[in-house]
């Protein structure tokens, strides 16, 4: 089945970002221009803008002086495509779980024969946040993400990276219900130094090892009080954008 006139020029105007090296944040050519540019009417291309703002890849601004700029795809709008194509394969949150207890260890495997000095400091000051802050539960969700991402872009390989994060911000259970209680925030941080000292000490298989105490212990912690929300499916109503 070919592709709609619309996806064509979504796919053109993705290679004009590259080839101009426009960066976030700059703008792109006005409506009139465009359609004059690439030949085609104001519907389809509002409907080729639309498929790249859903994407990540430009945000529309409203007002004067608004219309396209150019925007950073990230893990999040990964997150969402996965959490609509696990809605429809019916896939469970048990079975992300699963996925990252793969993944996880192996990001902080290459990250810690990767290390380097900007990724141990965030590591550290990660880990001290959350310590500073364990009361505050939403403090802790966010040095959560923060860490795991730190460790994902650790790795140098940006696959792993977006795959890494995206399935870490479906894993956050809270859409679900997931709470975690002091007890349970103070046996994350304790895993947390682990991992960031074997990072910081340049040592994949204790890095890695760590990686898989931390998900192990995480999916325990699910099974033990969530029991039920680890056979809910993923759904992209709680998970998209």
């Amino acid at each position: 089945m070919p592709p709609k006139r619309s996806e064509v020029i979504a796919q053109r105007i993705v290679k004009e970002i590259r080839h101009r090296g426009l960066r976030p944040g700059d703008p792109l050519a006005a409506e009139p221009e465009m359609c004059s540019g690439y030949g085609v009417g104001r519907s389809t291309l509002r409907e080729a803008l639309r498929i790249l703002e859903l994407l990540g890849v430009i945000e529309v601004r409203a007002g004067r002086g608004g219309g396209p700029v150019v925007a950073a795809p990230n893990s999040r709008h990964l997150a969402s495509t996965l959490a609509l194509l696990m809605q429809f394969s019916e896939t469970t949150f048990a079975s992300v779980v699963e996925m990252r207890g793969y993944i996880e260890p192996i990001a902080a495997s290459l990250c810690a024969a990767h290390r380097d000095e900007k990724t141990v400091i965030g590591l550290k000051n990660s880990v001290a946040n959350m310590r500073a802050n364990l009361d505050e539960e939403t403090v802790f969700l966010d040095e959560n993400h923060n860490f795991h991402g730190l460790v994902a872009e650790g790795t140098h390989n940006p696959l792993i990276t977006y795959i890494s994060n995206s399935l870490d911000w479906v894993l956050d259970g809270a859409p679900l219900g997931v709470r975690f209680t002091r007890s349970a925030r103070r046996s994350v941080l304790a895993v947390h130094e682990v991992i960031c000292e074997a990072i910081e000490a340049g040592k994949p298989d204790e890095a890695g090892n760590a990686m898989a105490q931390h998900i192990s212990e995480a999916a325990r912690y699910y099974e033990r009080k969530f029991p039920d929300i680890m056979g809910k499916v993923v759904t992209w109503e709680l998970y998209g954008l």
